[in-house]
């Protein structure tokens, strides 16, 4: 393996040949629009299935010494002159929920419909399920009617949406027909867009790529999710609101290993082939060659075409003199490495910052627990918008944290999927895993084991790795965990009486979420603990 180190060579050769954004504050323009303006433009970037080894911050992200293994310079630089939050969380672990809480700030259980909780005996089974719809509070919507113009682009999948035409995965997107269907699928999912509060939207996947579209145009294209976040930023140049991007990548989830996820046809899009590649970054091309000249391994190249994406946006953002008005957040959408589909650390630890240098503070980490459901909550206290009356959210606003106090927002955190829920405080963590009687029933009449997402016999490939990882205590209904020294969660601390009290207490503290939600969910509590 070559040691990971960027050298100098590389450097100028990535800064200066291939033009990517790397822009200083110092270098301000003349223009009256730069003044600050009271309320924020704000994007949320929301990335799918995103490694920790692709973070330049993350001990997971450096070799034995501490050097980079990430050619990211974007990402490095909102990171360093940003708000990194170490102790980031989501609620829940796979991606359609996970993106409801992103969205709304609420839990994804929220979401459920009654017909879902009445199969499950009362439980509400969180995983594909929730849907965002017009009747979904969330923040496009608060935002606009707050005077903001709202733009969406990328991966939806989770958006309410239908399309029109059921396209066979090995039809030709060339002919005429297909075209026309596919093109009408699209607009479909604009419409669905512009129903929950967007003013504006383009490049859409309506979920994952397999299984949506002709097998032929089954490639990821940054480019083509670029392009239509650039002619937003072109249209939000043209009014004298505030803007609110949300900008939700296809990578790094399948198909296609790390490393070759950039090398699909640049012309496949989910509305068939494009006449000609967009020239709205630095050339594919050049990607493997940057990654060569850097010393790092080929499996780095997409986590570059990410990065060269986020630079475009960057690159514009400063060429329409909105960069300094403007607030970023970053988050990946769950954790995947081994705990995608279940409560575990694997799966609800993710990566989070926050950029806006002109509106808190720079170049700080937190290690207070902030959750995805944080996201709307937060942007709306930086835009000065108390949100309506009926909009409850379950999530906190993450300012003190982003102004630099060291006090927790959250006295602990809540996580659900499935047949699972758990609770985390103070580095202790309580996770039951109840499926419900019908399910289990009817699984064991097959040979099955019900897991933890609990919708599929046997579980889903999602799942796979937690089931690897985790199988020592995968199947107890009661698992505790010391985090803070097991991490890997692998001790389960359920039967020892030494921690029959503390177990007792995270109980108590997670009926108070659940009795706050839809549906019900078993928990063995027993007469509750009266201190002196």
């Amino acid at each position: 393996m070559k040691k990971s180190k960027l050298t100098i060579h590389a450097f100028f050769i990535c800064v200066f040949t291939f033009f990517i954004p790397i822009i200083s504050f110092a270098q301000k323009k003349d223009n009256p629009k730069s003044d600050l303006k009271k309320q924020p433009n704000i994007i949320f970037i929301v990335t799918d299935d995103q490694h920790r080894n692709q973070f330049n911050f993350l001990k997971e992200g450096q070799d034995e010494n501490g050097n980079p293994t990430n050619l990211t310079p974007n990402m490095d630089r909102l990171s360093r002159e940003g708000v990194i939050f170490d102790e980031s969380y989501v609620s829940t672990s796979v991606c359609t929920p996970s993106r409801y809480s992103i969205l709304t700030g609420n839990y994804a259980s929220r979401g459920s419909k009654k017909s879902n909780i009445k199969r499950y005996q009362g439980q509400t089974n969180v995983t594909w399920n929730v849907r965002i719809n017009s009747n979904t509070n969330n923040i496009a919507k608060e935002l606009q009617k707050n005077g903001y113009f709202t733009g969406g682009v990328g991966k939806n999948h989770v958006i309410y949406s239908t399309n029109p035409h059921k396209v066979p995965l090995n039809s030709n997107p060339r002919d005429s027909i297909v075209k026309s269907q596919l093109f009408e699928n699209q607009l479909a999912q604009i419409t669905s867009f512009k129903k929950v509060g967007f003013d504006y939207a383009g490049s859409i996947y309506k979920g994952n790529l397999p299984n949506h579209y002709p097998k032929v145009v089954e490639d990821h294209n940054m480019e083509w999710i670029v392009d239509s976040a650039l002619t937003f930023l072109t249209e939000a140049e043209k009014k004298e609101n505030p803007f609110f991007l949300y900008f939700a990548t296809t990578v790094a989830h399948g198909p296609d290993k790390l490393g070759s996820k950039h090398k699909g046809d640049p012309l496949a899009t989910p509305i068939g082939f494009l006449e000609k590649p967009l020239e709205v970054m630095p050339p594919r091309e050049t990607i493997g060659k940057r990654i060569q000249e850097a010393g790092l391994e080929q499996e780095k190249t997409d986590v570059l075409w990410l990065d060269d994406a986020i630079g475009a946006l960057l690159n514009k953002l400063d060429a329409i003199n909105e960069l300094e008005n403007t607030i970023i957040f970053f988050i990946n959408d769950h954790g995947v490495e081994f705990g995608k589909g279940s409560l575990y650390q694997g799966g609800v630890e993710t990566v989070s910052f926050a950029w806006g240098p002109s509106y808190f503070k720079s170049g700080i980490r937190t290690h207070q627990m902030v959750s995805n459901i944080d996201l709307v909550p937060t942007a709306l206290e930086l835009a000065k918008i108390e949100p309506a009356e009926n909009y409850k959210i379950d999530g906190r606003s993450m300012l003190p944290l982003l102004q630099g106090k060291d006090e927790p927002i959250h006295n602990s955190l809540y996580f659900e999927l499935g047949a699972t829920r758990a609770i985390l405080k103070d580095g202790k963590k309580y996770l039951a895993f109840k499926a419900p009687e019908n399910v289990k029933n009817r699984l064991e009449k097959n040979g099955k084991k019900a897991t933890h997402l609990c919708d599929k016999a046997g579980g889903r490939g999602s799942e796979s790795r937690a089931l690897k990882f985790y199988a020592k205590n995968y199947f107890s209904q009661d698992q505790f965990y010391d985090i803070s020294k097991d991490p890997f969660e692998q001790d389960n601390g359920y039967k020892n009486t030494f921690n029959e009290e503390l177990i007792e207490e995270l109980k108590l503290e997670l009926k108070k979420y659940i009795d706050d939600l839809p549906g019900t969910f078993p928990l063995n509590i027993s007469k509750p603990i009266v201190k002196n």
